[in-house]
């Protein structure tokens, strides 16, 4: 039998952000007693239900500062309710040519030559997730925020993968000008510099590149080189030597993205190690418009086989790629993998 959602929807949330107070480490143990048992029995499929849609709120909430912060770099993003209209400009100097529209099916090709405003259209992206139900029981403030932060990952992960869709369709499309493309083996410091050159005469401002932590590595650590050897400034040496994540790669920023294994052998990962995006650092020039609508939703099974819990995650949302001038694509075909 479910319990009060409110209480627990409040208690989740001082578990989630390290604000928890009297009984409460106490009382999400037995929320998960309650849920889990002890093994003897299978989850009630509607406290299954009402656990995982606190969890996945929870995740929603974290979710939203890291999406408009990483989803910012390449989109101009906003937030609405599920049933409200939104519309946005299309800034007529783009001389945008055709409308790219993101659904879980593939990409849709829309004339809007000459329109000066577009309506965002909400289509509906899913992603699975699945996690262990062992364990939750004996620790259950860790588990519970170890899943959290796993769900808003996979959230980010979502909007990402479909923006890259889109990329590879406009590429192949002519959409995005060649010179925005760079590939091949042992790609040089000078080649990357080269695209961002391109990228801030389109639109001005210094270009951030995003990509896995091994393709941002591969071209920073070529600023210690011999031959680029007047690039490294003594913060940038601090920053090759000291830091996770680098964060600046010659004419450019550097942002790192969460790119988790997927199997058990630590031998792939959710996204490409070896292809990144470079965005136009201007603010006014976004290449996307992302409208997200409403919130992160779960549908939820046991797996009868393994007894794993199943999630299907959904997010509405409109994601349009209007000008393909300011982003360029990089993968190194042999000096990247894992």
């Amino acid at each position: 039998m479910a319990l009060d959602t409110q209480k627990l929807k409040g208690l989740f949330s001082r578990v989630v952000n390290g604000k928890t107070e009297g009984n409460d480490i106490q009382d999400i143990t037995e929320f998960a007693k309650r849920v889990f048992g002890n093994g003897d029995a299978t989850p009630d499929p509607s406290m299954l239900h009402q656990f995982n849609t606190l969890v996945v709120q929870q995740a929603d909430q974290l979710a939203k500062p890291m999406v408009s912060d990483m989803v910012g770099l390449l989109a101009n993003y906003k937030q609405a309710q599920r049933d409200q209209i939104v519309k946005y400009e299309i800034p007529q100097k783009n001389k945008a040519k055709v409308r790219w529209s993101a659904n879980g099916s593939g990409v849709d090709l829309v004339r809007v030559e000459n329109k000066k405003s577009e309506v965002a259209v909400p289509k509906t992206f899913s992603t699975g997730f699945y996690y262990e139900p062992f364990g939750m029981v004996q620790d259950a403030e860790a588990s519970i925020k170890a899943l959290v932060d796993d769900i808003a990952n996979a959230k980010l992960r979502l909007y990402f993968n479909e923006i890259a869709k889109l990329i590879d369709a406009a590429v192949s499309a002519g959409e995005i000008p060649s010179k925005n493309v760079l590939g091949g083996n042992n790609l040089t410091l000078a080649q990357y510099n080269k695209v961002a050159s391109t990228l801030s005469r389109v639109a001005g401002g210094r270009p951030v590149f995003v990509a896995d932590t091994l393709l941002v590595d591969y071209f920073a650590q070529q600023q210690a080189n011999a031959a680029n050897k007047e690039l490294l400034t003594d913060r940038i040496r601090e920053d090759l030597v000291r830091e996770l994540n680098v964060s600046e790669i010659g004419r450019t920023d550097a942002m790192n993205l969460v790119n988790p294994f997927i199997t058990e052998k630590n031998d792939k990962t959710e996204l490409p190690v070896n292809i990144g995006y470079m965005i136009a650092g201007s603010a006014a020039q976004k290449p996307f418009v992302v409208t997200e609508f409403g919130s992160l939703r779960q549908m939820t099974e046991m797996d009868m086989e393994d007894e794993r819990i199943k999630m299907k995650l959904t997010q509405d949302a409109d994601i349009q790629l209007i000008f393909g001038q300011a982003i360029a694509k990089i993968k190194e075909d042999a000096a990247v993998a894992l």
